[in-house]
């Protein structure tokens, strides 16, 4: 973290509307690189492949089975990632580095294996009749291959790497889109052997970066699943990925909004170009919030906490306390403001874009509302962080678990209520736990020098 803020204060420290723009970019890079990086791929692989495929289903086909792979890895995943930095973060603080990448391996072989115990039978009893087995054993690869990707994202981004993660994905993407223009005439088997690859590239530099940087007596240890202090953190994880897909699922797989793409895996014509595209707009709130919190609340954060642990005098904790409680409004009120002007810019020429890239102007109505939602979405990722730093995992587990059960209740309701109600199930459930969330982070805050010196 110290190495990003004082790039980031070495950048700001020019004071000119130029430093502004590159620390901004800079932010975005390390905070939205890896998503768009992959995103990108993915839309010029099917872009390419055009006129390269004797069926163009197969792309459509291809596309929904990556964006599946992604959910159910995120997903599985969520039970022990956040446990799993939280536990090595405290070995970091005890001293006792080298127990790292034991546990680490540890936590790769464990979701590694129940990624692929449990979409083996899946697959072979569920794809292989409609993609071959070829394409099923691609799939299992796949989701095998992405929870390992996962563990070790999660583990260098809360070590703060992020420019290595940033290569990893760009150096695996490219790959990606080599193979891909050679495998593609091998239809759907040939593009996911093409994504294994690109993934497997990526789990291998992320592996490689760890062992070198991190001494280890042993290689294997399970140490982490014996810590009882964090449990919470097991369903808070699960219920954050659940909630971020819950309502693309929904859709997906209620019959009055799915179709069929391979097998008993569907996507919805009419909610997945949208929530595509309004997911493509938070970049700009993603790069505030990164460079807000990474910046100065981390400063704030650190000066308040150290002058506690120091016995600096009272009148100091107090101002560092006010300063803490300013940056933390700071960061949800200008991630908002810039998310809110990216987002009225986005409407405003919504026409002309749709116009350019040839998707139905009857989709407008569905993507403003999911808009609103992906913009509050980036706010109350920010308010996930912020009630993280502070260490309230309570509070998190109860925002994030409201945030998942009520984006799959209003999403299953709105679809039950009518077309011109799609998307504000996901836009009520995003508003309701921002809200449930501030109320408890200012609880908290409010109190803050009575809980911060009660744990001492």
């Amino acid at each position: 973290m110290a190495g990003i803020a004082f790039e980031l204060r070495k950048i700001l420290g020019k004071r000119n509307l130029s430093a502004i723009f590159t620390a901004f970019g800079y932010s975005f890079a390390l905070s939205s690189g890896p998503y768009f990086i992959t995103i990108t791929s993915l839309i010029l692989v099917n872009f390419l492949g055009q006129g390269l495929v004797e069926d163009a289903r197969q792309l459509t086909q291809f596309q929904v089975v990556v964006t599946h792979i992604m959910a159910i890895s995120l997903i599985m995943n969520g039970f022990s990632n956040l446990f799993l930095i939280r536990y090595l973060s405290d070995l970091i603080f005890v001293g006792k580095t080298e127990l790292i990448v034991p546990n680490m391996m540890g936590a790769i072989f464990l979701n590694m294996f129940i990624g692929f115990a449990l979409s083996l039978p899946l697959s072979i009893y569920l794809l292989a009749e409609h993609g071959g087995y070829p394409f099923a054993f691609l799939f299992t690869k796949c989701v095998t291959v992405m929870m390992g990707v996962w563990t070790l994202n999660i583990i260098l981004t809360g070590f703060k790497s992020y420019t290595f993660i940033l290569l990893a994905y760009f150096l695996g993407y490219t790959l990606f889109l080599i193979l891909s223009f050679f495998l593609i005439t091998f239809g759907l088997p040939g593009l996911m052997f093409a994504f294994f690859i690109a993934n497997f590239l990526i789990f291998s530099m992320f592996l490689g970066y760890m062992l070198k940087n991190y001494y280890f007596e042993n290689l294997l240890s399970f140490d982490f699943l014996r810590e009882g202090k964090y449990k919470s953190l097991i369903l808070t994880g699960f219920f954050y990925n659940l909630g971020i897909w819950a309502d693309k699922l929904v859709f997906w797989y209620h019959p009055y909004t799915s179709t069929k793409a391979i097998g008993p895996i569907s996507y919805s014509v009419v909610y997945d170009i949208p929530v595509f595209l309004a997911y493509l707009s938070i970049a700009p709130g993603m790069s505030a919030m990164f460079l807000k919190v990474e910046w100065e609340f981390a400063e704030h954060y650190d000066r308040y906490y150290d002058a506690v642990r120091e016995g600096d005098t009272l009148d100091k904790i107090y101002l560092y306390g006010d300063e803490l409680i300013s940056s933390a409004r700071s960061v949800l009120l200008d991630t908002f403001r810039v998310q809110l002007i990216f987002s009225i810019f986005i409407v405003i020429m919504q026409e002309l874009i749709f116009s350019l890239l040839r998707i139905p102007l009857v989709y407008i109505p569905l993507f403003d509302i999911l808009l609103m939602g992906t913009s509050l979405q980036v706010v109350f990722l920010s308010l996930v962080a912020l009630i993280f730093y502070f260490d309230k995992l309570y509070y998190a587990f109860l925002t994030t678990m409201f945030f998942a059960t009520a984006n799959l209740f209003f999403s299953f309701l709105s679809i039950h209520i009518g077309p011109y109600f799609y998307g504000y199930g996901f836009a009520l459930s995003v508003f309701i736990s921002l809200i449930l969330g501030i109320v408890l982070l200012r609880r908290f805050l409010h109190d803050i020098h009575y809980y911060t010196f009660m744990h001492i």
